[in-house]
């Protein structure tokens, strides 16, 4: 009696801590709420910008306009848009973009052409000594022209370090 009792609990108390495990495994695949659970390369993100649909579902910067006058080298141009993540850090004035915050500003020409599309996302861990920004830039049909930690992008924002590496608008 005594070993089937055992066995029973030995048998229950196993199972639990398999469908533990199990349940565990299923959950470290989830992406992490507010990150959108993307990967930090140029074809993941422009995938997710393309099924977001954000230049018609995303809210462009606070106090911005569609097409206000722009420095180079993005364009004379510029429409930018935020995520929710990169909107609450703004409007709540937390002086830092909060992980999976994502910034894609649409770049034009002179002629009001779409030149490029500039995009900044911060990623926990992926770029400590520069804000964790993943930096990438596009063709308007979604060809790569720059990803990762481009040094161009570096060198120009870091004079807005203590901005989280944006020069919009002041983020406190």
């Amino acid at each position: 009696m005594k070993k089937r009792f055992l066995f029973i609990v030995l048998f229950v108390v196993t199972s639990i801590v398999f469908s533990g495990f199990i349940l565990a495994q299923g959950k470290k695949d989830k992406p992490k709420p507010g990150t959108g659970g993307i990967e930090a390369s140029g074809k993941a993100v422009w995938d997710y910008l393309k099924k977001e649909g954000y230049a018609k579902k995303w809210k462009m910067w606070p106090g911005t306009t569609v097409m206000y006058a722009g420095p180079e080298p993005h364009g004379a141009f510029l429409t930018t848009y935020v995520n929710d993540a990169a909107a609450k850090a703004i409007t709540g004035k937390k002086g830092k973009f909060s992980e999976g915050a994502i910034i894609a500003q649409d770049n034009f020409s002179k002629d009001k052409k779409l030149k490029f599309i500039s995009v900044m996302y911060k990623v926990k861990g992926y770029n400590p000594k520069e804000g964790d920004w993943f930096w990438a830039q596009y063709k308007p049909d979604g060809r790569i022209e720059a990803e990762g930690k481009v040094d161009e992008c570096i060198k120009c924002h870091v004079a807005q370090k203590s901005n989280d590496y944006v020069y919009t608008t002041k983020l406190k």
